[in-house]
């Protein structure tokens, strides 16, 4: 059985335009992501190689080897660069761009070798352009989107195709008479080599839709600023724990912490300090956490923690520890003066037989943040337990 290599020029021809043009109308949707232009670039450059390929029936030899080449080798750059763009944020080793015309000028020493040869060197000089591609996936993306591991696989099956490709050039150089020769080896290795290449394509697409749509998930239910979850987030979680802790037989503790006089911070020290503060702030309630606690951004300078499983005793433990490394902080502003911080917090427990909504075990703790505020500010209070008793609470 012989394959018809021009056919198959065509059908890849076919193929990245289709590509081409489903990038270009994905480029719009995602508002022109780098790593989606840096990827559309490569599609051009390997659409361009290919049919300066094909047309050497109407172009010099030279030209058309030369070229062709030179754009497929810089296609392969531009989609590792693309790759580093989604999963690194930068484009890469700078080698990649470095050594393209070092390409063009082993393509104008070459164009005197035998095709075999020729098709074996740049066969292994695909394969090195296409490695990092491999590479930046299984260190960076195989746990990301799960659409990079197509990306991945496909781009290991093209370095395979191609390695098989150069062996097999070496070892039947009579088949590799002329590039439109019909041949099964030389043809079946550079379908299986491209063609892979264009379902590494449609992959990447897909990798970067997922991300769009995670980053967008990110945005519905986080704080950007701090990282926590937001008001809507953070009530949901609330009611879910409310209701696993009836059905588990546990109680569930909810927390209001309050910054202490944050306006003077913005008023004194600017709100980029401010901004700052609540970072920090986060951050130092973080270490402090579990895996299972929920903690969210309220309001302004407002945050919410949810608690499973966790009695009043040890809630009031927990948010002890929160306030004094809260007070612990060292901060300064942008002129190198200190920033004071501290937090006021209110605690209210729901146990498994209160069937507490999550709106009345809001409204509990905000009126023991309000207690803690009026009893003079960085400090604990636990509704039910009059102002000044709850400190006397054992921490252990």
């Amino acid at each position: 059985m012989l394959l018809h290599i021009p056919t198959l020029m065509l059908a890849l021809l076919l193929g990245f335009l289709l590509l081409t043009l489903a990038l270009g109308v994905s480029q719009q949707g995602v508002r022109a992501r780098p790593e989606i232009r840096r990827w559309t670039l490569g599609c051009w450059a390997l659409l361009g190689g290919f049919a300066m390929l094909a047309a050497r029936v109407v172009l010099p030899l030279e030209l058309s080897v030369v070229l062709g080449n030179a754009l497929v080798c810089l296609g392969l750059a531009l989609y590792a660069q693309a790759l580093y763009l989604l999963l690194c944020g930068h484009t890469g080793p700078r080698a990649l761009m470095q050594v393209q015309p070092g390409i063009w000028l082993a393509l104008l020493l070459m164009l005197d070798w035998p095709l075999n040869q020729r098709t074996a060197v740049l066969s292994l000089v695909y394969c090195a352009l296409l490695l990092p591609s491999v590479l930046v996936i299984g260190r960076h993306g195989w746990r990301a989107e799960r659409s990079l591991r197509v990306v991945a696989t496909t781009m290991a099956l093209s370095v395979a195709a191609h390695l098989v490709r150069a062996v097999h050039a070496l070892l039947h150089p009579d088949d590799y008479g002329t590039l439109m020769q019909a041949s099964l080896g030389q043809g079946l290795t550079f379908l299986v080599a491209f063609i892979c290449l264009l379902g590494a394509g449609f992959g990447f697409v897909l990798a970067v839709f997922e991300r769009v749509a995670s980053q967008m998930e990110e945005m519905a239910t986080r704080d950007g600023l701090t990282g926590c979850w937001n008001r809507s987030t953070t009530d949901a979680l609330l009611a879910h724990e409310l209701q696993r802790g009836h059905r588990a037989g546990t109680s569930v503790a909810f927390v209001l912490l309050d910054l202490d006089h944050f306006k003077q911070v913005n008023d004194r020290h600017g709100h980029r300090t401010g901004d700052a503060v609540l970072r920090a702030f986060a951050d130092a309630v973080r270490r402090r956490l579990r895996a299972s606690d929920v903690f969210g951004r309220t309001g302004g300078e407002e945050f919410g923690l949810v608690l499973p499983d966790t009695e009043v005793a040890g809630a009031r433990w927990l948010v002890e520890a929160v306030r004094r490394e809260v007070e612990a902080l060292a901060l300064t502003d942008e002129r190198g003066q200190p920033v004071k911080v501290t937090v006021s917090a209110g605690v209210a427990v729901a146990d498994a037989r209160s069937r507490l909504s999550g709106d009345r075990l809001y409204g509990q703790a905000d009126q023991s943040l309000y207690e803690a505020k009026r009893a003079g500010r960085n400090r604990v209070e636990v509704y039910g337990i009059t102002a000044g008793a709850s400190a006397a609470l054992p921490l252990t």
